[in-house]
């Protein structure tokens, strides 16, 4: 069973690609009033008022919504929804994490509570993913004099991943509309600063190893790389990038340094892979990248092992500097 699953302090459903439940944590049972065996098989739109193909649970790599839920009671709560995918054995799963925000004015309003932070995190994880993309073209474009098809589709992932911010917040604009506090996010504070361009004389130091799940992402980082000289590979999850980055010790041209998410959605991310890499090579040179920019573990970051944190969203001049502070130690 999935780790998603084990989580009994939210009700979680596992779907299939027809959005048929295949199983469920003793949560979702208790929530739903159900047993379990009575829950598997029945088509999650059983128990909403959105149909299921028409939000496309099934498709991407997160999505939140809003939706009324009825239990078997007969009672209907309101309930925001987290939809995650992973990969498993070559299957893909569906998971739906669901917080209860009715306002029914008992002590359980603590509970629902804390699990809003849990979703707001998330959701904030997802926005910094997204603005990398945004904010990481947009810089190729300003530092690199880029024309023609690169120019483009540069162009076009800046306009995608800012569609995608826009039905993310409309989501958060729907719920905050409901019967309950709405969630104010604090404004950036921070005024963008005037810097001069990034001039490369040299060709980067060589090969680079970038982890990043998201493909929107390192297809970003990816041209951000490019655009500074180096050569650069791309896993998406921790056994590929320890396969090879010890394949690469063995080439004449082994891996210069690491770029490792923190969070892989099943996988165990940073925090976990930099010990497995500094068994293979305790020199590696590691910088950690993360939305969780106010984490523990991104502020003491040299005290885990690596070399440099890259707090995302990120410019080509961060990149840069991020890169310089971690190959110079």
């Amino acid at each position: 069973m999935s780790l998603s699953l084990q989580n009994e302090n939210s009700p979680v459903l596992q779907l299939d690609d027809s959005c048929l439940i295949v199983d469920c944590n003793g949560a979702a049972s208790n929530f739903i009033g159900l047993g379990k065996e009575d829950i598997k098989g029945r088509n999650v739109s059983d128990f909403l008022n959105t149909d299921c193909r028409k939000t496309q649970l099934c498709i991407g790599e997160k999505n939140y919504f809003v939706s009324r839920f009825h239990r078997s009671s007969g009672e209907i709560s309101d309930v925001v929804i987290l939809a995650s995918h992973i990969l498993e054995h070559s299957k893909r799963s569906h998971f739906l994490t669901l917080f209860d925000v009715s306002s029914d004015g008992s002590e359980a309003g603590n509970a629902r509570s804390a699990a809003l932070k849990i979703l707001i995190g998330d959701i904030a994880h997802d926005l910094n993913n997204i603005l990398t993309g945004i904010l990481g073209s947009l810089s190729i474009l300003r530092e690199d004099e880029v024309t023609g098809k690169v120019r483009e589709e540069l162009l076009k992932n800046a306009e995608e991943g800012t569609i995608r911010v826009r039905e993310i917040t409309s989501k958060m604009l729907a719920f905050s509309r409901g019967e309950v506090t709405p969630v104010q996010i604090p404004e950036e504070t921070r005024s963008p600063e005037r810097r001069q361009p990034v001039t490369v004389d040299e060709p980067g130091p060589g090969r680079l190893l970038l982890l990043e799940e998201n493909k929107f992402v390192s297809q970003t980082t990816v041209g951000m790389l490019i655009t500074l000289g180096y050569r650069v590979d791309t896993v998406m999850d921790g056994k590929a990038l320890l396969n090879k980055y010890r394949n690469s010790m063995k080439s004449k041209e082994p891996y210069h340094a690491v770029i490792m998410d923190l969070t892989i959605d099943g996988e165990a991310g940073g925090a976990v892979l930099i010990r497995d890499l500094l068994k293979i090579d305790q020199n590696a040179v590691c910088i950690l990248s993360s939305g969780f920019s106010g984490s523990e573990i991104m502020i003491e970051y040299s005290s885990f092992g690596f070399k440099a944190a890259l707090p995302k969203p990120y410019t080509v001049r961060e990149l840069f500097e991020s890169l310089n502070t971690a190959l110079m130690r």
